[in-house]
């Protein structure tokens, strides 16, 4: 039976988060505490997970190191399949149930992506990792949120970066720049503002997938924007302020 539960959201966080200080490799304490708060806001959301790979290997930046971008984008997309199975891993021992899927994994813990087993796994309570991009080259972690969230119907993208939100200007050129708490996606494109790779932000407005973006780094801020705390900026159709 599914569960009586009014929001579905997808999380996206960046590989940097699962590395602790350093920011890469794989950090023991900084996947608990990551767990620890995901686990205590599982009774509030159904939840889909998206981890990119900058705590081991970003295929964009090894293009720029003469590999070609696709082959660069295959070690890329092949490392977030570490970090979702060691994510799922932890929230294991924070006592949910998780299944990870993915494209193009050959790790039999990786099931092949499936959207209508993916909704089903949700709606019974199910934490899904998601893994491996879209399978294709020159599509961001970011696409493959929107991706994802737009296929299990997800309300809600919750991005979390090492930023609180979105501003009216560049705050490091602009030390008096305002963070917009609320504003539209029109409003974010009218004005050139940078919220997230334009195929996966232009995926949220067409398919009214709301996105909010908040810094994961600060302490409980990932619990508060899965119970749907005002962290960060939120980006919707329609906003009360911009």
């Amino acid at each position: 039976m599914a569960r009586d539960v009014a929001r579905r959201v997808l999380l996206k966080l960046s590989g940097e988060a699962l590395g602790g200080e350093s920011g890469t490799g794989l950090d023991h304490l900084a996947l608990t505490a990551i767990s620890s708060q995901i686990a205590r806001a599982s009774g509030s959301v159904e939840l889909a997970i998206v981890v990119g790979a900058g705590n081991i290997c970003r295929g964009a930046d090894w293009a720029t190191e003469g590999f070609h971008r696709t082959d660069a984008d295959a070690i890329g997309m092949a490392a977030t399949h570490v970090n979702a199975l060691a994510l799922s891993a932890h929230l294991g021992f924070a006592g949910l149930k998780t299944m990870v899927m993915g494209a193009g994994s050959p790790v039999p813990q990786v099931r092949p992506f499936h959207s209508s087993i993916a909704r089903e796994a949700l709606a019974a309570g199910t934490t899904l990792l998601l893994s491996g991009g879209t399978g294709n080259p020159y599509f961001t972690t970011d696409t493959c949120a929107a991706l994802r969230a737009a296929e299990l119907d997800c309300t809600e993208l919750l991005k979390g970066t090492k930023h609180d939100g979105i501003y009216d200007r560049d705050p490091v050129e602009y030390p008096d720049a305002r963070r917009l708490d609320s504003t539209t996606f029109d409003h974010v494109l009218e004005q050139g503002l940078e919220a997230m790779d334009a195929t996966a932000f232009t995926l949220c407005r067409d398919q009214q997938i709301s996105l909010r973006i908040f810094d994961m780094t600060r302490e409980n801020a990932i619990h508060e924007a899965l119970i749907g705390e005002p962290v960060g900026s939120l980006i919707s159709q329609q906003s009360a302020t911009s």
